[in-house]
């Protein structure tokens, strides 16, 4: 009995010796793969801290870059249309002349009744009286006319490229302007005519209102 009882531990003996454990083995095989001779190195704990703070900061400037950009699409768009918007606001309108045209153009017409060809003239001349309204303005100049006073026509001072004028005996006068497409907008008996062309070359360009002062010293 005690024979095999011997024989027994003796064999056990034998096969712990044999036998590895698993927590000591898989120990080595960490301690092997994070050896000075691996290529891989184990993170120490000062590096594993200044990696998380890196990643902290990229994080950071990511958020931040988002931040600016979305401020530049909102915020930023609407300030600046808020300035332009404050540049653009406009002046209220000055009406500087509205009626008819000058009452003088009918002097000579009516006179010329006494011929039967002055008839047509004079005629022509009343009908302008009541169909014919002119508004000139700090923005624009209107010219409404056409049987029953129908038509209409209105530009304004930034189209107006030249200026020609001519005066008449009784302090009116005639403007013809020319415009950037070409066309030419007539305004016929003007009343107080000299007031009325310097208010409108104070809303012209500065070119035409040279323009326009040179051909009258050169005139004069």
């Amino acid at each position: 009995m005690k024979l095999s009882i011997s024989l027994l531990l003796a064999a056990t003996l034998s096969v712990e010796s044999f036998v590895v454990h698993p927590t000591v083995q898989s120990s080595r095989g960490v301690s092997q793969l994070f050896s000075s001779d691996s290529p891989f190195k184990a993170p120490e704990e000062g590096d594993v801290g200044e990696t998380d703070d890196s990643f902290e900061k990229v994080e950071s400037f990511g958020r931040g870059a988002a931040k600016t950009k979305r401020g530049k699409r909102k915020g930023g768009g609407e300030s600046e249309t808020k300035k332009q918007k404050a540049a653009v606001s406009l002046a209220p309108e000055e009406v500087y002349y509205e009626g008819p045209p000058a009452i003088t153009e009918t002097i000579l017409p009516t006179i010329s009744i006494l011929t039967v060809v002055g008839i047509v003239p004079a005629a022509a001349a009343w009908a302008r009286q009541a169909w014919v309204r002119y508004k000139i303005t700090s923005r624009r100049i209107r010219v409404q006319s056409g049987v029953g006073g129908n038509d209409m026509a209105e530009i304004v001072y930034s189209d107006i490229t030249e200026i020609r004028t001519a005066k008449r005996l009784f302090g009116d006068g005639d403007m013809v302007l020319q415009l950037r497409d070409g066309a030419k907008f007539e305004v016929r008996n003007i009343p107080e005519f000299n007031e009325a062309v310097e208010f409108i070359l104070k809303q012209c360009d500065k070119d035409v209102v040279e323009a326009y002062r040179q051909k009258q010293g050169s005139v004069n």
